[in-house]
């Protein structure tokens, strides 16, 4: 309903651009033409046209363009206001339409070409168990492989990753985009995942998009997932935990609820069951909506993506009390009574090819054990 009503109203001053130009311009041909570019990346899964990679690719930009066009309109509309009381100067509403049109595009281009420069973040994690020297670990999340990440992005997510020099390689979820069969370049794909490696090994469990059909009905099978993951040298760890180097576990979950449902998933105790507790335990869990309970087991150090930050803003907004009301966060270095956890907000993105308000990321974690508190 907000959308709607936002589209009226820029609707009402585009036509008005529009008639600056062409006077005759009939609103009966303008309002149709315009409803449905609007609701045009509804219509998109309506009628079963994602599979058409350049038409997707084109009809995900229009909500972001229309919401940021509608912010413009409001801004500009202010400053027009502005100068008629103020300045005592007379230009007509429309001149404001053309110049929020023209910030509206600019901002589209800088927020895609934004959302493809990769940041390192370094967060310094003090635990207070016992297990050796410190440790160093990337983390990131959300490549979305087949969807938006081509070869050439996914090749400048595994140099950012290579550079920092990890001991261990933390991917916490949404490696792929839903539909296995029909990734392109599998094999040029594969050969830019298996450049990633560490001395602990390379790590990863499944997201919500981390299923191999791109239909959302019946089961969420992982199987050519596993496949794909295993000619990488990647472990994909579902409901699994791992001792790595005698020094510490890694618990790796499925995802709490992928596309297509029909996988069911062990809770964080019933992993954690029969583990030496005097070890660090570390999670990976793509969606940060268990914290709570991951804790309430003895889980030390958590690792999520999901969020994206909320991938544009006001998102980033939205996303904050959603996490925040499941008891964790939506980015960042979280603090618990007796964990902690990182969130990264991504390295790729689901839908258009944007980011304001949020980055591209990949995570170094400096870990060092047996330090005088969890928080310090």
């Amino acid at each position: 309903m907000i959308y709607s009503l936002m589209n009226a109203f820029t609707g009402v001053k585009v036509l008005a651009l529009i008639r600056e130009f062409f006077p005759t311009f009939r609103a009966l041909v303008f309002w149709p033409l315009f409803i449905v570019f609007c609701y045009s990346f509804i219509l998109l899964y309506l009628l079963r046209l994602e599979r058409i990679q350049a038409l997707r690719q084109t009809l995900i930009y229009t909500l972001p363009l229309m919401m940021y066009f509608f912010m413009s309109l409001l801004i500009m509309d202010a400053v027009m206001l502005a100068v008629r009381l103020f300045g005592k100067l007379t230009f007509p509403y429309t001149v404001g339409t053309g110049i929020a049109l023209a910030l509206t595009i600019i901002l589209m281009i800088y927020a895609h070409f934004h959302a493809k420069d990769i940041k390192t973040v370094c967060y310094s994690i003090n635990l207070g168990k016992e297990a050796g020297p410190p440790l160093r670990a990337a983390l990131f999340a959300d490549l979305h492989i087949g969807g938006n990440t081509d070869r050439k992005w996914l090749a400048n997510i595994v140099d950012a990753v290579i550079r920092t020099e990890p001991d261990i390689i933390f991917i916490a979820g949404d490696i792929f985009e839903t539909d296995m069969a029909n990734m392109l370049d599998q094999q040029g794909k594969t050969a830019e995942l298996k450049r990633l490696s560490a001395p602990l090994g390379v790590y990863a469990v499944p997201g919500n998009h981390d299923v191999d059909s791109h239909s959302i009905r019946g089961s969420a099978s992982t199987e050519l997932i596993k496949e794909f993951l295993e000619n990488t040298g990647i472990v994909f760890l579902q409901d699994e935990v791992r001792l790595i180097d005698q020094r510490f576990y890694l618990a790796g979950r499925r995802d709490i609820r992928p596309i297509g449902g029909g996988l069911q998933r062990k809770t964080a105790l019933e992993l954690v069951e029969g583990l030496d507790k005097s070890k660090p335990i570390f999670f990976m869990d793509h969606q940060p909506l268990d914290f709570r309970r991951i804790e309430e087991a003895g889980a030390d150090l958590i690792f999520s993506g999901h969020t994206h930050k909320g991938q544009f803003f006001p998102g980033n907004i939205a996303t904050y009390f959603i996490f925040k009301r499941a008891g964790a966060s939506n980015y960042g270095h979280w603090k618990g009574g007796s964990a902690q956890g990182i969130i990264t907000s991504g390295t790729s993105l689901w839908g258009p090819v944007l980011r304001l308000g949020t980055n591209s990321e990949v995570v170094v974690a400096d870990i060092v054990f047996n330090s005088s508190g969890p928080h310090e």
